[in-house]
């Protein structure tokens, strides 16, 4: 019950507010319309006094001439009042009266015309018409077309002595009077209807930003034509680090890292309509970045197509996986790569059966320096090995500890020529520091290459087998050309 009469209010409420637009609409029609008979009236001046000044019918000219300056004056008269006095509590009863003049204008025109012309077609122009521009609340204008037609019907009588001629009139003009009324009637049905759908889109639009604004995630919505951002959340905000003042400048081409990832996601989410948990790294400031977790979905949004976009933060888990790969992948003393991770590189490199040159170095004298100056300086010695080794390695290079005092370096883009000539390199920084005296011990490691070609048949172990082979001869070669 109590949802029944909730509903019944609402209803009420509904036409109140519909009536109340209407007649602000049709308040500003009759402006327009109020200009027009104003502005038009020099036309009919000139027919009424100059094109029928000689017409032998006085009493039609008269009413003719009445009727026409009765029209611009009532038109003027609302100009001014519209002009003086635009916010008018009484809109509906100023439409309802012109309306109701507009109808008696055309009946008495009809009837003055059936003094020469015998037709009713002014009579019918203004009922199609005040249907099609003015249509009012059906009651008010079933009680106006009541009014005014059975007083043109009264009125025609005494005008048109023919019965027949009368009855053929009366049915051809209250069949238009019908005909206006359903016109009418569709409008304002039409014209309601469509208020109401209006207003529930309007409260699902309020709704909706609202349940978007209280959101706790960081929520963009954007069109999918030209990414222009529609809704964004104060979360979203604050994460991108958007101004609200700047938005004007932004869409949503900002998300994505460079325009390949954009035409990628965008192709998906068309095809897909969704897409959940894409992973993505943007830079939201100079120095700052972040790792996000998005959730697109296509939706339908004031009759726009649009991506609905949440953000999920997971910058401190992507923090606390490098930590960990870190940690499972470098070799703790000297920052390089550990064996587990090199082993597995090379493996991939095998699979792939790519090309590369892997270097086996192996440092000197350790087991001397740890056994002469302790441990920690045998981990020093290392250190600094690994340290002018990896300040001659370029980005396509990998080194990697595969134990104690051996290590692996492995390149993709070189040829062996080069590599020897950095191994050089090597040697000659190696000197340098042990001319300098900084160190209680002299740096120097062997090593030995073996490039490996596409397709060579190889194990990782054999691989392995072979460098050392070849570093081998090289500690061999120092051994005896050693003092």
């Amino acid at each position: 019950m109590k949802s029944l009469i909730a509903n019944l209010f609402n209803k009420s409420i509904t036409q109140k507010e519909f009536d109340q637009a209407n007649y602000e609409q049709l308040y500003e029609r009759l402006k327009l319309v109020s200009y027009m008979l104003v502005f038009t009236y020099p036309c009919f001046f000139i027919v009424d006094f100059v094109l029928l000044k000689k017409l032998d019918k006085p009493t039609f000219k008269f009413f003719l001439e009445t009727v026409h300056i009765t029209s611009a004056l009532l038109s003027l008269i609302f100009v001014i009042l519209y002009k003086k006095k635009k916010k008018l509590d009484f809109k509906s009863f100023v439409v309802n009266t012109y309306v109701l003049l507009y109808l008696i204008i055309g009946a008495s025109s009809s009837l003055n015309s059936q003094l020469f012309t015998k037709n009713i077609y002014a009579y019918i122009i203004i009922l199609l018409a005040v249907a099609a521009i003015f249509p009012i609340h059906p009651r008010n204008l079933l009680i106006h077309y009541s009014v005014v037609h059975t007083s043109f019907l009264i009125g025609l009588h005494p005008i048109e002595p023919n019965h027949f001629s009368y009855v053929s009139l009366m049915v051809n003009s209250t069949g238009a009077t019908v005909i206006a009324y359903t016109i009418s009637l569709a409008f304002y049905t039409f014209r309601k209807s469509d208020f109401i759908n209006k207003r529930r889109l309007n409260h699902s639009k309020e709704s909706f930003q609202s349940l978007f604004n209280m959101n706790p995630k960081p929520l963009i919505l954007m069109k999918l034509v030209d990414y222009e951002i529609i809704l964004m959340n104060k979360q979203a905000m604050d994460y991108y680090q958007v101004s609200p003042e700047g938005m004007e400048h932004y869409n949503g081409s900002f998300l994505f890292n460079n325009l390949e990832e954009k035409l990628e996601v965008l192709t998906r989410i068309e095809k897909e309509k969704r897409i959940r948990n894409y992973v993505t790294q943007k830079k939201i400031t100079a120095g700052k970045r972040r790792w996000s977790i998005l959730n697109l979905e296509l939706i339908e949004y004031l009759d726009h197509t649009c991506i609905l976009i949440d953000t999920t933060d997971i910058t401190e888990i992507k923090e606390k996986e490098a930590e960990l790969f870190k940690h499972a992948s470098i070799d703790m003393l000297t920052g390089v790569r550990n064996r587990r991770s090199g082993i597995e590189f090379i493996g991939q490199l095998l699979h792939q059966s790519q090309e590369f040159i892997l270097c086996y170095i192996d440092i000197n004298n350790l087991k001397v320096v740890n056994d002469t100056f302790g441990h920690s300086t045998g981990d020093d010695l290392i250190q600094s090995c690994c340290e002018v080794i990896s300040s001659q390695l370029t980005a396509n290079d990998v080194l990697f500890r595969l134990g104690g005092d051996e290590f692996v370096m492995i390149f993709l883009k070189k040829q062996l020529e080069e590599v020897q000539q950095m191994w050089i390199q090597i040697e000659q920084n190696f000197k340098a520091i042990n001319d300098s005296a900084v160190k209680p011990y002299q740096l120097s490691a062997s090593h030995g290459l073996y490039h490996y070609k596409s397709g060579t048949p190889l194990t990782l172990e054999e691989l392995l087998e072979r460098a050392d082979q070849e570093m081998y001869k090289d500690k061999m070669l120092r051994k005896a050309q050693a003092p």
